[in-house]
């Protein structure tokens, strides 16, 4: 599907990656992994074809179709379109009432469908700007962060649109269960090298907490007698340990009370930083520039904060 031999990026004098080989291969689901800043979003753009290799060979298979979503997709949008017209242009042949499934899907319902996609949040518009893509998708998708302010209903019909596809992807996201669900590989990113490992994320952690190690040695220890009744002992611990886990319904709804409300305040955050890029553009002062600036990052710093919270709950909610 796919090759890098001998790839370096390179922006000046950062080096970014340094002799990178791997190949990707047909239907593979592949999860970027590894600590911001490390290099994820630039390996999607070099798979995209959107930065050129410093060094090295980028190989595409026979037929391959590349098709990039980028963090800040929602900017190739046209802002005087509204999404039920827009989406309609995309799939002509689809009616009014398919074409109002597919956007309740994304969280679009009632009189939202009307909207103009310049009144959408930032948040609103990565969304839509997701379902285009997903409705004619190509061969080969390279998705950078497209669980980005997607809420859980939305995060799982990405999840079986993806899981149901049956071409190749190429992906980065922060939320562990997103990944686990649907890699089939990880490529983890740091250092200027990207390193292979097969199978999902708990795979990965597996082999990167000595999980292999402890197999080995778990292999070659004596063995343990256990009691006659063992089993039902250990049947027990299990069932008790999953009772122990599960949530009781008043912290269950605690939770989930406070999953909409960050859900609300990221929404709120989304506009907030869209209207300080909008006034970054005008120059009114050097004063509130300056101004507009601090405040754009303790916003997004904010946005960072609610995300990270509402992803974890989100995980506990689904165990």
């Amino acid at each position: 599907m796919a090759e890098f031999v001998g790839v370096a990026k390179s922006y000046g004098e950062k080096e970014v990656f340094r002799d990178v080989n791997f190949m990707i291969e047909r239907g593979d689901r592949i999860a970027l992994v590894g600590v911001n800043g490390a290099g994820k979003s630039t390996l999607i753009k070099l798979l995209a074809q959107t930065e050129p290799l410093t060094q090295g060979e980028y190989r595409l298979g026979h037929n391959v179709d590349p098709d990039y979503f980028a963090q800040d997709q929602y900017k190739e949008l046209n802002p005087e379109s509204r999404i039920l017209d827009d989406l309609g242009e995309i799939s002509p042949r689809s009616t009014q009432t398919e074409l109002r499934s597919l956007l309740a899907c994304f969280l679009f319902s009632a009189d939202d469908v009307f909207k103009r996609i310049g009144v959408l949040s930032g948040g609103e518009r990565n969304r839509y700007a997701l379902l285009r893509m997903l409705l004619h998708p190509a061969n080969f998708l390279l998705l950078d962060e497209p669980t980005n302010h997607l809420d859980m209903r939305a995060k799982d019909v990405l999840l079986k649109a993806l899981t149901d596809y049956n071409g190749t992807v190429v992906f980065v996201s922060h939320d562990r269960y997103f990944i686990d669900k649907l890699a089939t590989r990880v490529l983890e990113v740091g250092d200027a090298r990207v390193e292979v490992y097969p199978g999902n994320y708990e795979d990965y952690r597996w082999r990167k907490e000595g999980g292999a190690a402890a197999l080995q040695k778990a292999v070659t220890s004596p063995a343990i007698s256990l009691p006659t009744n063992g089993n039902a002992s250990g049947q027990t611990a299990k069932s008790e340990d999953s009772a122990a886990r599960r949530l009781n319904p008043i912290k269950r709804k605690q939770m989930e009370d406070r999953v909409h409300q960050l859900e609300s305040e990221i929404n709120r955050l989304e506009d907030t930083i869209t209207e300080c890029e909008a006034a970054l553009q005008n120059f009114v002062s050097a004063e509130e520039t300056q101004r507009v600036t601090q405040e754009l990052g303790l916003r997004r710093a904010d946005l960072q904060s609610r995300l990270a919270e509402w992803e974890e709950l989100g995980q506990a909610l689904q165990t």
